[in-house]
C-alpha cells in the first residue's frame, strides 16, 4: 500500500490514487440524475395521495353517519322528562359536525390536486400522458380546481356530489332546528337566555368561516402555487 511521503524540501508527495478525484462520489445534493428512480419516487408519492384520498373519503362518511345517529339520539333522549336538557347540546353540536366534516373533505381536495400534478409530471417524464385518473375523476365527480363549497361544486351544482352535500346540509338544518326548539322548551330566565344567543353566535361563526374558507380559496391558491413550483413539468395537464 502506498502512502504519502515528505520530500527533503518539505513538500508532501501524495500518490495519484490517494489524491482527490474529479469523479469522486457526488454528495446527496448532487446525485447523478436517474430518470427511472425519479419516476419511481413520483409513483410512490402518487400511491400515497391515492391512499389519502380513499382514507379521508371513508372517514368523511363514517363521521357523518355516527354524528347523525348521536344527534338523533340526543333529540330522542330530550323527550324523556329527566333528559330534557339534552336538546341544548344539539345546536352547538351540529355546526361542529359540519366544521369537522369540511376539514376531512379538505384532505380529499389536497390529495386529488396533488395526484393530478404527480400524474402530469410522470407523463411528462415518460414522454406521453399515460395517467388519466385525475381527468376522469374531474369529468365524472367534479373538478377540484373549480369553485366549490365543500363538495357542492358551483360549476356543477346538479352533480351527484353536489346533491349529496345539499342533502347533508338540509338534514343538518332540520336537526339544528329541532334542537333549537327543544332548547327553548327547557331554558328560562335571563341567565339561561344567553344559551340560545350563544348557539346562534357559534352557528353563525362556523357558517361564515366555512363560506370564507371555500369561496375565498386562499388555502387552495397557496396549494396550487406550491404544486406548480414543485412540479413545473405537469404543465397544462393540471
Amino acid at each position: 500500500m502506498r502512502i504519502a511521503r515528505m520530500s527533503e524540501d518539505g513538500a508532501v508527495n501524495v500518490p495519484a490514487e490517494l489524491r482527490p478525484s474529479a469523479t469522486a462520489p457526488a454528495t446527496p445534493r448532487g446525485l447523478p440524475a436517474d430518470p427511472a428512480l425519479e419516476v419511481e419516487l413520483l409513483e410512490r408519492q402518487l400511491e400515497r395521495m391515492r391512499g389519502m384520498l380513499g382514507t379521508y373519503s371513508a372517514m368523511f362518511f363514517v363521521h357523518m353517519r355516527l354524528w347523525a345517529i348521536a344527534t338523533i339520539a340526543l333529540l330522542v333522549a330530550s323527550r324523556l322528562e329527566p333528559l330534557g336538557p339534552a336538546a341544548i347540546v344539539v345546536p352547538f353540536l351540529v355546526p361542529f359536525v359540519f366544521l369537522e366534516a369540511s376539514y376531512l373533505f379538505y384532505y380529499t381536495v389536497f390529495a386529488r390536486r396533488h395526484a393530478a400534478f404527480l400524474e402530469g409530471t410522470i407523463g411528462a417524464r415518460l414522454g406521453r400522458p399515460l395517467l388519466h385518473a385525475h381527468a376522469i375523476e374531474a369529468a365524472y365527480f367534479y373538478d377540484p380546481a373549480a369553485p366549490k363549497i365543500s363538495a357542492l361544486s358551483l360549476a356543477r351544482p346538479l352533480g351527484h356530489m353536489s346533491a349529496m352535500t345539499v342533502g347533508y346540509t338540509v338534514g343538518g338544518v332540520i336537526l339544528w332546528v329541532a334542537g333549537w326548539l327543544g332548547m327553548l322548551d327547557v331554558v328560562g330566565g335571563e341567565v339561561a337566555g344567553i344559551v340560545p344567543l350563544g348557539a346562534l353566535a357559534w352557528t353563525g361563526a362556523v357558517v361564515l368561516y366555512l363560506l370564507w374558507t371555500w369561496l375565498g380559496r386562499a388555502d387552495e391558491q397557496r396549494l396550487e402555487a406550491a404544486l406548480r413550483a414543485a412540479y413545473p413539468e405537469a404543465g397544462a395537464t393540471t
